[in-house]
């Protein structure tokens, strides 16, 4: 996907699923991969391959090498907002934005992620995290991040901020810096639960 850094004037590729129409199918790789996907939208929310997937969405046995992702809120490199299922997913390469921010997705709320992982840095804000930024009220299980992390509160190695969510069998090896709420798995644990994980 590498001529997607000359489509639309700069802005790249244009994400799939908005909130007014979100992407609600089932999207499965077979193990295929996609190289160099670009997108430079720092103006917009909701910004990856994916921008906004809702409860039934799934989307499986992809990987999205050298990505280069860059949006406001909720941007991840594989989605920016995740209410749906991702398993046997990986993210490589660097995603940057403002708040929510994530290797693999920004925000995932009540999704499920599964067998998946990121290497990719990730920059931002607030609520940065090396897999995930935010997980509010969602299900991590079986998946690590390795890139760096950085940002300024609520930043992860894993996850930024772990709102009531669950996180299972997961683990972080990359460097993480910020100013508040930093951790090397999660930066901030409200209410979640956190087990067998590292």
């Amino acid at each position: 996907a590498s001529d997607t850094i000359n489509w639309n004037g700069g802005a790249g590729f244009v994400p799939i699923g908005t909130a007014a129409n979100p992407f609600v199918g089932r999207f499965d790789g077979n193990g295929h991969k996609i190289h160099r996907l670009y997108i430079n939208r720092s103006g917009q929310d909701n910004v990856g391959l994916f921008g906004y997937i809702e409860t039934g969405g799934e989307v499986l046995n992809l990987g999205i090498e050298e990505g280069w992702i860059k949006g406001s809120d909720r941007t991840g490199i594989l989605a920016g907002y995740s209410g749906g299922m991702a398993r046997n997913c990986y993210t490589t390469g660097g995603v940057s934005g403002s708040y929510y921010v994530g290797g693999l997705v920004g925000k995932n709320y009540e999704g499920t992620i599964t067998q998946s992982y990121s290497t990719g840095r990730v920059s931002g804000s607030e609520y940065i995290g090396g897999l995930v930024g935010y997980n509010d009220y969602g299900t991590i299980t079986q998946s690590y991040s390795t890139g760096g992390v950085a940002g300024d509160d609520y930043i992860g190695g894993l996850v930024g901020n772990n709102d009531y969510g669950t996180i299972t069998q997961s683990y972080s090896t990359g460097g993480v810096s910020g100013s508040d709420y930093i951790g090397g798995l999660v930066g901030y644990n409200r209410g979640g639960t956190i087990t067998q994980s590292y």
